[in-house]
């Protein structure tokens, strides 16, 4: 505040003695004119002189009078007469040099003192008003993206708490639910078996099997999409869980930055945990188009970090896959769209483009504010690639 508060008064001082030493220059000129047929050098310079001292010294009563009162009417006040005092002084010096080289009444001299300084410094005051508007512009719209931030970050993290929430239940009570009846339903089949009762026998072990299947496949799937498993420990361990869950027909394999290895073997995790869901929901959105689309059969991530500036890191994921690629022409994100909107509102941004090795190629950079108490990023150390 005190610096923007300098900052207005130097450019109203700039912008005020800039007009006074225009002012003299015309008020010179003008004595040029008053002084024609007669000795002009030494008129010329004691009016020009006086004029511009006065008005400097009027520049710095006003600037005086901004930084010791605060009320705007009061501050008007004492400036419409200090100019008023200002210019009848310059009158009262100049009166006696003009009158006998034949110049303009007094009234016309005070009048035009009046008319330049009120000017001058007018000009300079409307430049500080226009600046003291922009600055409570400014600070409007800063609180309001504050408040904007801080509206998603509480969405955000009610966002994590219902995810975390169902992807808990889904994993554990529904799960445990579902393998209770499976379970029930197989001793409901051996029973019935051993009665002599098998009618049934063979549509009960069928419904166990169909439970079991919906629980392993639907159930918990659905859990890890909500919330991804690792998520809580880190980017690179997310993502290694959700590819440990590819068929093993799919060699997959994850290369590790300089920057991001130095982190990993640290135990440390600097993303937020909100930012992290971002990365690990789009490189599972990549890998899933790349199974279901590309028909892929390796699939490689890769995983650096660089530190932008000392606040801001940034995170580089880029996931290749030797599939079919994207169509040809513009690329067309479909489901990865949601994902791009997502780093794009973050500050990121997301690419797909096919890959040097023959798929397609999914380039996620993402900014981030790492977690307080995470140390800085270790600098690559030579020969390490």
């Amino acid at each position: 505040m005190a610096a923007m508060r300098g900052r207005r008064l130097g450019v109203v001082a700039s912008v005020g003695v800039l007009n006074m030493v225009g002012f003299a220059v015309l008020v010179a000129e003008q004595a040029i004119e008053w002084s024609a047929g007669g000795p002009a050098a030494p008129l010329i310079w004691w009016v020009g002189g006086v004029t511009l001292v006065i008005g400097l010294v009027l520049v710095a009563a006003i600037l005086l009078l901004a930084v010791l009162v605060r009320l705007w009417w009061l501050r008007l006040g004492v400036g419409v007469g200090l100019v008023v005092v200002q210019a009848l002084v310059r009158t009262l010096l100049l009166l006696p040099a003009i009158a006998a080289d034949g110049g303009p009444p007094a009234a016309v001299v005070w009048a035009t003192g009046m008319t330049g300084y009120s000017v001058a410094l007018g000009a300079g005051l409307l430049v500080g008003a226009l600046l003291v508007r922009e600055d409570r512009e400014r600070e409007r719209r800063e609180a309001e993206e504050g408040r904007a931030r801080q509206a998603i970050a509480e969405l955000e993290g009610e966002e994590l708490r219902v995810r975390r929430m169902v992807a808990d239940r889904l994993h554990g009570t529904v799960q445990h639910r579902l393998v209770v009846i499976a379970s029930g339903l197989d001793h409901a089949a051996a029973d019935l078996e051993g009665s002599g009762s098998g009618r049934w026998v063979p549509t009960l072990r069928e419904w166990a099997a169909d439970l079991d299947e919906l629980r392993e496949e639907q159930v918990r799937s659905l859990s890890h999409s909500l919330f991804p498993s690792g998520a809580d420990l880190g980017t690179y361990e997310a993502i290694c869980a959700l590819l440990d869950r590819l068929p093993t027909s799919v060699a997959t394999t994850v290369v590790l930055g300089p920057r991001m290895r130095d982190i990993v073997h640290e135990h440390g995790s600097p993303l937020p945990l909100v930012d992290r869901l971002v990365a690990v929901y789009a490189v599972e959105e990549a890998v899933t188009n790349a199974l279901k689309h590309g028909r892929a059969e390796a699939v490689t991530v890769t995983i650096e970090i660089a530190q932008d500036t000392e606040a801001l890191w940034m995170l580089d994921v880029t996931v290749d896959d030797d599939g079919s690629g994207p169509p040809a022409g513009p690329t067309v994100l479909s489901g990865l769209a949601r994902h791009r909107s997502r780093a794009e509102a973050r500050g990121g941004s997301l690419e797909l483009t096919r890959s040097p090795v023959g798929g397609a190629r999914l380039h996620l950079v993402l900014p981030f504010v790492p977690e307080t108490g995470q140390p800085a990023v270790a600098p690559a150390s030579p020969g390490t690639g």
